[in-house]
C-alpha cells in the first residue's frame, strides 16, 4: 500500500472524481436516506475508509454529487430549446427519466432549509437557478419569444415553483404524467405574465399630494 506522502493531488482529485460518479449511481439505485458512505464506497469500488478520507463531511459530497450532476443535464440533448420554458420541460423530462437526481435534489432541500455549514452553498444553489431562469427570460422577451409584463424574475420564480412541485409530486405519485401537467401549467402561468402588474397605490402618499 502507498505511504499516504506519496499521494499527489492528481491522484485525489481522480478518486474524488470516482466517488461523485459513485454517488450518483447510488441515488439512482438507492432512495435517498438509504445511501450512506458505505453505499457510495460499494458503487464506487472501494474501501469506506477512503471515501470518508477524501469527503469526510457527508454535505460535502452531497454538495459536489449535486453540482456534478445538475452539470451534466442537458448534456444529450440533440435539440436545442426554442425558449427558457422549452429548456425547463425539457429538464423536467430528463427528471422523470432519471428520478435518482429528483430525490438527491428533494433531500438536499432540508439541508438548504437548516444552520447546517453547508445550508448556505446549497441556498445559493437555488438562487443561482433562478438568477440562471431569469436572464433566460429575459432573452426571451427581448427576441419575441415570450410577453411578460411582470418583473422576469417573478416569473423565473414561479416557473421554478412549478418545476420542482412537479418534481415532489412525481416522487409521491408516479402515476402523474409530469409533462402533461407541466404543459397545463405553463399556459396559466403565461396568460399571467402578459398582464401587466397592478400599481399599489401608497393612500398615504396619495392624500399628502393633495
Amino acid at each position: 500500500m502507498a505511504d499516504s506522502c506519496d499521494v499527489t493531488y492528481d491522484d485525489e482529485a481522480v478518486l474524488a472524481e470516482r466517488i461523485v460518479r459513485g454517488a450518483i449511481r447510488a441515488f439512482r439505485l438507492h432512495p435517498y436516506h438509504d445511501v450512506d458512505a458505505s453505499v457510495v464506497a460499494e458503487t464506487s469500488g472501494l474501501d469506506t475508509a477512503v471515501v470518508e478520507r477524501v469527503f469526510p463531511i457527508w454535505d460535502a459530497l452531497l454538495l459536489v454529487t449535486y453540482d456534478r450532476w445538475t452539470q451534466l443535464r442537458g448534456t444529450r440533448r440533440s435539440v436545442e430549446p426554442a425558449s427558457t420554458v422549452d429548456h425547463v420541460r425539457l429538464t423536467l423530462a430528463e427528471d422523470v427519466a432519471d428520478p435518482g437526481l429528483v430525490r438527491l435534489l428533494a433531500g438536499v432541500v432540508s439541508i438548504a432549509a437548516s444552520e447546517r455549514d453547508f445550508a448556505e452553498l446549497f441556498r445559493k444553489r437555488f438562487e443561482e437557478h433562478v438568477e440562471q431562469l431569469t436572464a433566460g427570460l429575459e432573452r426571451d422577451v427581448a427576441s419575441g419569444a415570450e410577453h411578460i409584463g411582470i418583473p422576469t424574475h417573478q416569473a423565473a420564480t414561479q416557473l421554478l415553483a412549478v418545476h420542482e412541485g412537479l418534481q415532489v409530486q412525481m416522487l409521491v405519485r408516479p402515476y402523474l404524467d409530469a409533462l402533461v401537467e407541466f404543459d397545463r401549467a405553463v399556459r396559466t402561468l403565461r396568460q399571467g405574465w402578459r398582464a401587466p402588474e397592478p400599481v399599489a397605490w401608497d393612500l398615504d402618499s396619495a392624500l399628502a399630494s393633495i
